[in-house]
Parts: C-alpha cells; sequence; structure tokens
C-alpha cells in the first residue's frame, strides 16, 4: 500500500539521527576535542557524528516528500543476520578466522531465498581468503586462520 510519505526513510533517517547525535555527545565528553590545527582525539569522532546526524535529518526530510510503502518486517533475515555475527563472534577466538568466516556467511546467507550452497561456498572462500591476505599478511595483524587446538 503506498502511502503518501517513505515512512522507510523517516525512520532510517531519524535512527541515524540518533546514532550520529549519541556518537558526537560521546566524543565530546569522553574526550579532549582540541582546535583545527591541533586536533585532539575526540575532533574527528565529534563531525563524523555530525555528518552523520546531517545526513540522517537530509534522509527523513526527503522522506517526507516522496511516497513510498511500508516496509514489511520479515524476522527471517534479521535472525540470520544476527545468528551469522553472533556465531562468527563465537568461534573466531575458538577456530579461528577462516572457519568462523564459514559459519558467518553460512549463516548470514540464509536470509536469502532461495539459499544458493554453491554461491555461499565461493563468497565464504573469497571472504576468508581476503581476510587472511589483508589482515594477517598486508596489515600484520596476528589473527590466526586456524585454530587447532582451543
Amino acid at each position: 500500500m503506498a502511502r503518501r510519505i517513505d515512512v522507510a526513510d523517516i525512520v532510517g533517517g531519524l535512527i541515524l539521527v540518533a546514532i550520529g547525535l549519541w556518537y558526537a555527545n560521546h566524543a565530546l565528553v569522553e574526550y579532549s576535542y582540541g582546535t583545527a590545527r591541533r586536533m585532539g582525539p575526540g575532533y574527528f569522532p565529534a563531525w563524523v557524528g555530525c555528518l552523520m546526524a546531517s545526513l540522517g535529518a537530509a534522509i527523513a526530510l526527503l522522506g517526507l516528500f516522496r511516497p513510498g510503502d511500508v516496509p514489511r518486517a520479515s524476522l527471517r533475515p534479521l535472525l540470520a543476520i544476527m545468528g551469522g555475527g553472533f556465531a562468527f563472534a563465537g568461534t573466531f577466538e575458538v577456530l579461528g578466522l577462516v572457519p568462523a568466516v564459514f559459519l558467518l556467511v553460512g549463516i548470514g546467507t540464509l536470509a536469502d531465498r532461495p539459499y544458493r550452497p554453491l554461491r555461499t561456498l565461493a563468497l565464504a572462500a573469497a571472504l576468508s581468503v581476503l581476510g587472511v591476505v589483508l589482515f594477517s599478511w598486508g596489515l600484520g595483524i596476528p589473527l590466526h586462520p586456524f585454530r587447532w587446538n582451543p
């Protein structure tokens, strides 16, 4: 059912405003701001938060002048994405980067219909290789691709 306003943009924009304002406030309260010439640790995060809030306000404002459909909430994608994130967080230290990425992608792609196992395996393999090459080799972060003795 089309509405005279775009509810999804208004809600999403207001969420961005809230997150941006919280982020900027946290940066200003917890860190010294400094000046443009001598930036403190809170200078950049405060500006990022303000920029995020401004973009969110623009998105919400534009949503008032554009028709749109009311989005339907679907539980399956939400649970799949959250489950993948929790699986990654719970297995990264125990099993290593590669198995954690495979679990993340495998569970996360359950949100899509139809489920395509070959595409899921290819994506998980590519992201695992990219993670090891970029973080372990490129940046020198001591991530273990595999952990055999938890």
